[in-house]
């Protein structure tokens, strides 16, 4: 309470103040920083200080006010809000399918080759469900990678088959230069895009504003 007071006094109730965020790099370039302008003119007082990195950042001890992280949380000590599911979808390139098929089961998978990222849980197997059918499948393929990014450039180049977030490939998707498959079966351990904090005892008004205003644009998702 005394923070809150001194805040508004500091500021006669007008929500100011530098807002520091710890945005994952390439969902915060591609998904986050698009949607700032807007949230700088609703809040013309506030500036924003973003940290792109896929490290684990630890919030208290660095002073980040919020933080948005991808997949299962751990620490207890923090406050969260799921704004998404983290949505995976199975696609390949049309020249691709063209020269090895379109495989119809996730078992047949393992004839082709896949593109991995091995910082997904359970690597190298890939997990899939429908309704209360689940199947596992062991994939190889000639390129794995950690990076997102490099994985759907392969999958571009007609490399193979990849899962990846459906945020990431928004634009390809819509132009036809991915092609999705097995679009009835769910990838398994999909996570959830979370909004973190390192406290629910005081929050300033920038955060608050923060918070609420891009939990709103979350409540639909426009990954197609």
């Amino acid at each position: 309470m005394e923070d809150a007071e001194a805040e508004v006094a500091q500021t006669g109730g007008v929500v100011t103040g530098r807002l520091r965020l710890a945005l994952p790099a390439t969902f915060g370039r591609r998904c986050i920083v698009p949607m700032l302008p807007d949230f700088l003119t609703a809040y013309p007082n506030v500036s924003i200080e973003a940290e792109f990195s896929d490290r684990y950042v630890d919030l208290i001890s660095e002073r980040f006010d919020v933080a948005i992280r991808i997949g299962e949380l751990h620490d207890s000590r923090l406050v969260s809000r799921k704004l998404a599911v983290n949505e995976r979808v199975l696609c390949a390139a049309p020249s691709y399918l063209a020269a090895h098929g379109v495989p119809a089961t996730p078992e047949a998978l393992s004839e082709h080759a896949c593109l991995a990222n091995q910082r997904f849980s359970g690597f190298p197997e890939w997990r899939f469900r429908k309704g209360s059918a689940v199947a596992s499948v062991r994939v190889k393929g000639r390129f794995i990678a950690d990076d997102p990014d490099s994985l759907i450039s392969a999958a571009l180049a007609g490399m193979g088959i990849v899962v990846c977030a459906k945020w990431l490939t928004v634009t390809e998707r819509a132009q036809g230069r991915l092609v999705p498959i097995l679009a009835d079966w769910t990838f398994e351990r999909e996570g959830g895009i979370h909004l973190i904090m390192p406290s629910a005892r005081f929050t300033a008004g920038k955060t608050r504003g923060f918070v609420d205003w891009i939990a709103a644009r979350f409540k639909e998702p426009n990954w197609g």
